[in-house]
């Protein structure tokens, strides 16, 4: 049943409306790490990089900090900090300044490790004066392959929900998803290694079209 449900999400994942007109093709490689602060507390970092043929190459740099605090029974809570940098053609569009904050709860089924948040954030934006909203859901499905196998199976969900209109085109809504299926391998103790498709699909008002990103998502992280 376990695996079935695992399955379920997965599929859940790599659904998208059948609609979309506009499409890209994309690679996202993250790179970070995390280090104990303490025995229920953890210092986050970590850097996206992401490419894209739309914008000619490279197209958006993200810069994550975070603290984490693990409050028992599989909640947790993390505030942070965002600097996020946009890309055409090799010349920044605009950048971005975001404070962070979720709730997050961690549970097992089975063999399954399921983990969820609900992420606040509020954006400050170089091409425009108005502060922006939004909340980020997001569920995640972990499945190792065996009681000693370093590899897992991991699939994930991610709304993006804007509160509120900006004057930098923010809009109140759902205004986007993520959808990512992949596998993640136990290098060593220290070292994780994840990789697999992302699909991320925007939504656009009328009468301009959707848009689907088609991406490889690469990540290694080290924990210490």
């Amino acid at each position: 049943m376990n695996h079935i449900a695992l399955c379920a999400l997965a599929a859940l994942c790599t659904a998208t409306p059948a609609l979309a007109q506009d499409q890209d093709q994309e690679l996202w490689l993250t790179g970070g790490f995390g280090a104990k602060l303490g025995d229920q507390t953890k210092f986050e970092f970590d850097t996206v990089t992401r490419f894209g043929n739309d914008a000619g190459g490279l197209y958006e740099v993200e810069i994550n900090t975070q603290v984490v605090q693990e409050l028992g029974g599989g909640l947790n809570i993390a505030g942070g900090y965002v600097r996020n940098i946009n890309y055409s053609r090799g010349n920044v569009t605009s950048t971005e300044d975001r404070l962070r904050a979720h709730v997050g709860y961690a549970t097992t089924v089975g063999p399954v490790k399921l983990s969820g948040r609900v992420r606040l954030e509020v954006r400050f934006r170089s091409d425009g004066d108005d502060t922006g909203y939004r909340l980020r859901p997001q569920l995640k499905a972990t499945l190792p392959l065996g009681k000693k196998s370093p590899f897992s199976l991991v699939a994930s969900h991610e709304s993006f929900i804007p509160l509120n209109d900006t004057d930098w085109r923010q809009r109140a809504g759902h205004e986007r998803m993520r959808n990512f299926a992949g596998v993640n391998w136990k290098a060593t103790k220290l070292i994780g290694i994840e990789a697999g498709y992302m699909n991320q699909y925007n939504f656009r008002p009328a009468p301009a079209r959707d848009v689907m990103d088609h991406a490889l998502s690469l990540s290694a992280i080290l924990s210490f």
